[in-house]
């Protein structure tokens, strides 16, 4: 778990890896340019083992996201791309899904797994 305080913003980022090399990440809090390094120290570990073979962001517990932590998110993502890793968000909140709906990254961060016949 990383919990990161900065400037009076608090994230909190639980990470558990199961059997099945399916890391998920649950984050809650605020994430803008204050508290993204706390979101951005779990990916390396998360995204680039040699067993991982998915990532789910679980941001139920997110109450807000600026450009800062979108911009993390969807450089993880292309990392995760790079070492054959899927990265999906689930549970957005309406508020911070419209959000990146209108950046333009809903579609990408949050389509489905593949299922275990489309896996690499």
């Amino acid at each position: 778990m990383c919990t990161g305080t900065r400037g009076g913003s608090l994230l909190i980022v639980e990470s558990h890896k199961g059997t099945d090399g399916v890391v998920q990440l649950a984050v809650t809090g605020e994430i803008d340019m204050v508290t993204v390094g706390d979101l951005r120290a779990v990916f390396p570990g998360a995204l680039t083992d040699d067993d991982v073979t998915g990532v789910v962001v679980d941001f139920a517990g997110v109450t807000f996201c600026d450009s800062s932590g979108i911009r993390a998110l969807d450089e993880a993502y292309a990392t995760a791309a790079q070492h054959g890793v899927w990265f999906r968000l689930v549970n957005l909140r309406p508020s911070v899904r419209r959000v990146f709906e209108l950046v333009g990254v809903l579609e990408a961060l949050t389509r489905p797994a593949p299922g275990p016949d489309q896996q690499s």
